[in-house]
């Protein structure tokens, strides 16, 4: 199950078949064809169109009809995310960011699955199949997700606050199934956050200022059947095999609907 065919064995639309190939994700192709950026048998793509496998297709003057042709084997990995790295890079913005730190490919580029947010730690899953990241970064969605949350001891208070299951996030509602102590050190302590399904970002943050707490680090540990391995360091990327990379492929190949995936 780890290798696909190569794209445009059939009439596909231009942005599913370059998102395959990890060209780009679906949107940043439409992006890109919108712009002009992307050309047809030496004519401007148009978002939706079909190509064949006898077209000729450019991006941004370079051809990658070659490339879309050769069978390629669907990667992922997981990856360490430190607090404070962009998922990319931004033209002008000199933040560290997650790109920097990937592992190198000869061909494509890595796309993320399970965006986090700028200020969070944890596991971010990316794939080479842009297409498998769109699908699956959907499904997920459904996963139930678990933190380790480290707040700040309060000053002059000889119990902790309750923490709420519920806040509101811009407008929307969170919702989590248990905030449990884990373990004290000093003047933090660590809790583990748990939520049935995944929740807006900067949702975990907010549900401790609703008790008055302030966290100083926020980490992602699972994701539906995904883990964060313990030895797996900040900065650091480690090579989906076996089991973890069928599951991202199932996960892929599940609908987002209103019910759990076989992921689970």
């Amino acid at each position: 199950m780890s290798r696909r065919p190569a794209a445009g064995a059939a009439d596909e639309r231009i942005q599913k078949t370059l998102a395959q190939r990890g060209i780009g994700s679906r949107r940043q192709v439409e992006d890109w064809i919108r712009a002009g950026r992307v050309q047809v048998n030496g004519r401007p793509a148009a978002v939706g169109q079909r190509v064949r496998p006898s077209d000729r297709i450019l991006v941004d003057g370079r051809d990658i009809t070659r490339r879309l042709k050769v069978e390629t084997k669907v990667r992922a990995i997981v990856y360490h995310k430190p607090g404070g790295e962009m998922l990319r890079a931004r033209a002008g913005d000199e933040r560290a960011n997650v790109e920097a730190h990937l592992p190198a490919l000869h061909a494509g580029r890595w796309v993320v699955v399970n965006p986090i947010g700028y200020a969070e730690d944890g596991l971010l899953v990316l794939t080479t199949d842009g297409g498998l990241a769109s699908r699956a970064g959907r499904a997920g969605r459904l996963l139930p997700v678990e933190y380790r949350v480290r707040a700040l001891r309060p000053e002059r208070l000889t119990e902790w606050p309750e923490v709420p299951l519920s806040v509101v996030v811009e407008g929307v509602e969170a919702n989590f199934t248990s905030v449990e102590p884990a373990a004290a050190g000093g003047t933090n302590q660590w809790f583990k956050v748990t939520a049935s399904t995944a929740v807006p970002r900067g949702a975990v943050r907010a549900l401790f200022d609703a008790a008055g707490l302030k966290v100083s680090r926020t980490l992602l540990v699972g994701w539906g059947p995904f883990r964060l391995p313990r030895d797996l360091p900040r900065g650091r990327a480690r090579e989906f095999r076996g089991a973890d990379l069928e599951a991202l492929i199932q996960l892929g190949a599940s609908r987002a609907t209103g019910h759990r995936t076989a992921a689970q």
